[in-house]
């Protein structure tokens, strides 16, 4: 057989697959024990690389072989009672490798679209010495593990080796997400090491309250707020927000000032610095969510609690006359 010349352009012909794993069969190394004219005889009828069924004629790149000696490049040279693979007619010789040549693949369900380097240390006897041929890292060769992912889902470079995951539990992401676009959620979204007293604890926003007004002290109402997650669960820190008097159910309308107005009864602490507060208070709730309000109204007006927080308003039941004491 003739042997083709050496192209000084590192792209070899493209195969069409690329071994996934060993392909087991007998190797010759060619009457010169050289490479020359060597080939692969496997003990079958048939032959799948990569998912697919070769034929007569395919050139295929075996770079997966438990012996690494009998890596390269392959041209199937008959099908029958077994399958005979012979060296390519440009990989048959020492003198025709070149280090960083490379090759594509054609088709099969891993390596489809892939590209194959052969890299250093060269064999000083091809089908002696190992040939090594190393996958391009930019032709889409990190690997995938984990569960399936969902269409759009984010997934994380969870380990040291650079593998992503998929995003079947909690994802952390270690660097900085900017985002463009809408940010929407099924369940609850938490940001971590927010710091409220001494101790980093996750933030999750109230999604629920409770606001109650019962009959207090003389012409006073005793309102109790109580913030919630979503799950219905007390709050587990320090919540601000405030609270004012509406004449109308909607919230819209700030009801007449109160003859003393609301202070702080209990588990909480008013944010207003000794001016009357006679409309509106802004607190912190206690380290539980909850907070206790006095609202002290000689007029005992008829109005509607609003509680307002970052991410939206709850209003209470009318308060009435017979709200207060």
């Amino acid at each position: 057989m003739s042997l083709q010349q050496y192209n000084i352009y590192p792209g070899l012909t493209p195969v069409r697959l690329a071994s996934t794993s060993n392909v087991s069969g007998t190797y010759f190394n060619g009457a010169l024990n050289n490479g020359l004219d060597a080939t692969l005889t496997v003990a079958a009828s048939s032959l799948t690389i990569d998912s697919v069924a070769c034929a007569v004629g395919d050139r295929v790149l075996l770079q997966t072989q438990t012996n690494t000696n009998e890596q390269g490049i392959y041209i199937v040279l008959s099908i029958g009672s077994t399958v005979v693979l012979q060296r390519a007619a440009d990989q048959q010789s020492v003198e025709q490798m070149k280090a960083g040549q490379y090759v594509s693949v054609g088709a099969g369900s891993v390596n489809a679209g892939n590209f194959y380097s052969l890299v250093e240390p060269l064999p000083n006897v091809l089908g002696v010495d190992a040939v090594v041929f190393n996958a391009d890292p930019s032709a889409a060769q990190v690997s995938f593990s984990g569960g399936a992912s969902t269409a759009n889902a984010l997934p994380v470079f969870s380990d040291t080796a650079g593998n992503i995951k998929a995003a079947t539990t909690t994802v952390t992401l270690g660097q900085a997400l900017s985002v463009t676009g809408a940010v929407t959620s099924s369940s609850t979204l938490q940001g971590v090491n927010l710091k409220y007293g001494a101790t980093p604890v996750a933030q999750v926003d109230p999604a629920s309250c409770t606001i109650s007004a019962a009959a207090g002290a003389a012409n006073t109402a005793t309102v109790t707020v109580q913030l919630k997650d979503g799950s219905g669960t007390n709050m587990a820190r320090i919540i601000p927000f405030s609270v004012y008097a509406s004449s109308a159910a909607d919230g819209l309308t700030l009801a007449s000032a109160a003859s003393t107005g609301f202070s702080v009864a209990s588990g909480g602490l008013s944010l207003n610095n000794g001016a009357a507060i006679t409309t509106q208070i802004s607190c912190m709730s206690s380290a539980t969510g909850g907070c206790v309000l006095s609202l002290l109204d000689t007029g005992k007006q008829t109005s509607y609690l609003v509680l307002v927080l970052a991410n939206g308003c709850k209003i209470s039941a009318q308060l009435s006359a017979g709200s207060y004491g």
